[in-house]
């Protein structure tokens, strides 16, 4: 167990229970609540908590705890109506709605949960403004309550969504949507009510009249026009996923926007006569539909002209800059929706038809909730995508990248810092580059709100925190005091076994067997230290598979084989891994002793692995990435810099940039207009983060996380104008090599110096 005092104090950072991982000492440390120790232990035992080989779901216990849950990649809301007939003159007109989510499993084992699994959507609307309704048809007629929910009868008031207790595959996702009609009465709108979700592959997904119907029992002579929208602003919901019976979360998202800038297009008109043939089933009026960005995906075409790539979260780095594992998803800054979700609202006829007799979500509803789900490059990508593992051994600090070590001064496990953390060196778009924590201003409308927070550059302070002061010994906790890492040897047989056993004093009776000095400039020496890992045979290769290629797997567990060259959109890319060819590993060595006499020497680990601070306009790619990073970049073995060089068979560099603009010099809108509709003050008036357009009030934009806005270049009808500093969506996929994939392999043998001169 962890101690609850330090051993030795004069160590900043000693694993102490309930102590940060990153030291506090420092000032703009000092209010971090997470990461803590506790995390990287509960990781460390992980292996040894698997139940048949599955990883059991657990939900966070506090605030600087993280969950074990299935990811949400996908979160889709049809809201519509039925309409009865009474007489050949009178209708009676309800409410209906639908969900449908997909649930996706990272890890390299099963995901079960043995409890059901509770989806809720919870209003996070101001009090003072009427969230999603029927406009039109006045107040039963509401899907989204007012305030907490507790006295205004709606469709989606205190609907609890149940998936039955199941197991994911590795990499496996599966979508669930409603499998019968549900009614409720305005008696029952405000009382809590069970609602089960079958997978997509065993109900008609398409199917509306599987729904939860509000009776509201009003009686017209003729039927209004119809819409869904909210009082003034906006509607804003909270997606929520828990275990059921328990009050602890699995995965909050917050603060999607259910906003209807466009209800004057929206709207359903019907004369008695037409009103009588579409009495078969309910029709959608809105749908708003929520996925994480895949970097395969062709969002232009899911939004209106002229939008551009780029609003909506369209255009994310979403593998490198997120952590898709993370147990809380917020908004940040100005974000429209929570970062990294593109939001998709749709309200087209062809999409959601009002074709007679009802009954149709329409294919916006049904579109990719297929059975296998596909999910990580696109809905035609691959089927599975593994991004962590649970190791049942540590060999080297960079297999913490596996780790939910992300965290900030309110909670752990949060989305908008990396996933795979420690031993990357990608800078985050959310801090400026010459600093390791920044103070921003995160804003909320409805009503217009201001807060402060700090924002962290997670990867480096958790590589300066841990890859000097620690290492593994490999040491077996029973039996042999011999390594089970070779490269690690014993000084004298005879040494005693409690100071082998001991964590501070293990290092005075140990050895490293052949280290490499990171400092070196020889390039044939860095290409034979990098080809140490040929002629591996990972478990998922096939009999008919060459492995002369050097291996460096995210996970020794990834279900899907290599491919060379990797095609950045099959299983191979983000079920599988990556191999280099001699030539690659050629020029790999080449990039990287450049880049030693550039940045070198070096004078710790943590100055190796971690990028440089500096400001961006004077030193762009020292502070893009480390130094490893830079130069696997560079040689070709993922997409260079200026998208000359790409090792990816099936990735188109245009299309696959990430694309952050301004308008008007300011960030653009994620709903754009071309007027000037006015938003909420700037924290600061001299860096804008709001953008100067919306749609009818819509205000938000993705592209205000940046907090480098160097970054942002008007299009100016040339793709050339845009900058290029965010790189590549597809960045950080299985088969992106990342220099912690590399570290995984050649860390535990690298150090600093020489041991002869």
């Amino acid at each position: 167990t962890l101690p609850t005092i330090s051993a030795v104090p004069s160590i900043l950072n000693y694993p102490v229970k309930g102590s940060n991982i990153i030291p506090t000492t420092v000032a703009p440390l000092k209010n971090m609540k997470a990461p803590k120790w506790d995390a990287l232990k509960d990781f460390h035992d992980r292996a040894k908590s698997l139940v048949g080989g599955a990883l059991i779901c657990k939900a966070a216990a506090s605030d600087t705890t993280a969950a074990i849950a299935p990811l949400i990649t996908d979160f889709r809301i049809l809201m519509g109506a039925r309409i009865t007939a009474r007489t050949a003159n009178s209708f009676n007109i309800n409410s209906c709605g639908k969900i449908a989510i997909i649930i996706a499993n990272p890890y390299s084992c099963p995901l079960k949960w043995k409890e059901d699994i509770e989806v809720e959507v919870r209003n996070q609307t101001d009090p003072s403004q009427q969230p999603s309704r029927i406009w039109n048809l006045g107040g039963p007629n509401v899907f989204i309550p007012n305030a907490d929910g507790s006295s205004e009868p709606a469709v989606f008031n205190k609907a609890v969504f149940r998936i039955a207790s199941a197991t994911l595959a590795p990499g496996e996702a599966r979508s669930y949507t409603i499998a019968s009609p549900i009614k409720r009465t305005m008696a029952t709108g405000t009382q809590r009510v069970v609602i089960d979700l079958v997978p997509c592959d065993a109900t008609a997904k398409d199917d509306f009249n599987n729904c939860v119907e509000l009776d509201n029992g009003n009686v017209r002579d003729n039927i209004p026009d119809m819409d869904v929208r909210e009082s003034a602003q906006s509607t804003l919901i909270m997606v929520e996923m828990r275990l059921a019976g328990s009050a602890n979360i699995l995965r909050r998202a917050e603060r999607f926007e259910l906003d209807n800038g466009y209800y004057g297009a929206n709207i359903r008109r019907f004369d008695n006569t037409e009103a009588a043939k579409m009495t078969g089933g309910p029709f959608g009026l809105m749908l708003y539909s929520f996925q994480i960005s895949q970097p395969g995906v062709d969002y232009k075409a899911l939004m209106p002209a002229p939008y551009e790539m780029g609003q909506r979260s369209s255009t994310m780095r979403t593998f490198t800059d997120f952590n898709l594992q993370a147990t809380r998803i917020r908004k940040t800054i100005t974000s429209y929706n929570p970062p990294p979700f593109f939001m998709e609202s749709n309200d087209s006829i062809s999409q959601l038809p009002t074709t007679p007799p009802g009954g149709f979500t329409g294919l916006g509803f049904s579109r990719g909730l297929n059975s296998p789900v596909k999910w990580g490059r696109s809905f035609v990508g691959s089927e599975k995508t593994i991004l962590f593992c649970i190791p049942s051994q540590l060999a080297s600090i960079a297999q913490l990248q596996h780790a939910d070590l992300t965290g900030d001064d309110n909670f752990a496990s949060i989305c908008h810092q990396p996933g795979n953390a420690v031993g990357n060196s990608y800078a985050t778009p959310f801090v400026k580059r010459g600093l390791i924590s920044q103070a921003r201003t995160d804003y909320t409308i409805c009503p217009n709100t201001q807060t402060a927070n700090n924002y962290y550059d997670i990867s480096y302070l958790l590589n300066a925190a841990l890859w000097d002061s620690y290492f593994f010994s490999t040491i077996p906790r029973n039996g042999s005091l011999t390594p089970e890492n070779p490269s690690l040897i014993r000084i004298a047989s005879s040494a005693a076994s409690a100071d082998l056993e001991d964590p501070i004093k293990a290092a005075s009776q140990l050895m490293l067997d052949g280290a490499f000095n990171c400092n070196s400039t020889d390039k044939n020496a860095w290409k034979a230290f990098l080809a140490s890992s040929k002629h591996f045979k990972h478990a998922a290769d096939t009999s008919t598979t060459t492995n002369a290629g050097a291996a460096f797997p995210r996970t020794l567990e990834q279900i899907s084989t290599s491919a060379t060259p990797p095609t950045g959109h099959n299983a191979d890319s983000f079920s599988g891994f990556r191999r280099l060819t001699d030539d690659q590993l050629d020029a790999l060595a080449t990039e990287i002793v450049k880049q030693v006499r550039i940045r070198g020497p070096f004078v710790s680990l943590s100055h190796f692995v971690n990028r440089a601070l500096a400001s961006i306009t004077t030193q762009p790619a020292l502070t893009r990435s480390g130094a490893l990073q830079n130069a696997i970049d560079e040689s070709g073995a993922n997409i260079n810099f200026a998208g000359t060089k790409n090792a990816f068979s099936a990735i188109n560099v245009t299309e696959d940039r990430v694309t952050l603009r301004k308008k008007l010099n300011r960030p653009r809108a994620d709903l754009d207009s071309d007027g000037g509709e006015g938003h909420p003050p700037d924290a600061d008036s001299q860096i804008p983060d709001w953008s100067q357009t919306s749609r009818d009030l819509n205000f938000g934009t993705m592209a205000s996380i940046i907090a480098d806005r160097e970054m942002l270049k008007d299009t100016g009808g040339s793709d050339t104008e845009i900058s290029k500093e965010q790189g590549y969506r597809s960045t950080g996929i299985p088969s992106w090599l990342t220099q912690a994939d590399v570290l995984q392999v050649i860390g535990p043998s690298l150090t600093t110096r020489s041991d002869t001169f």
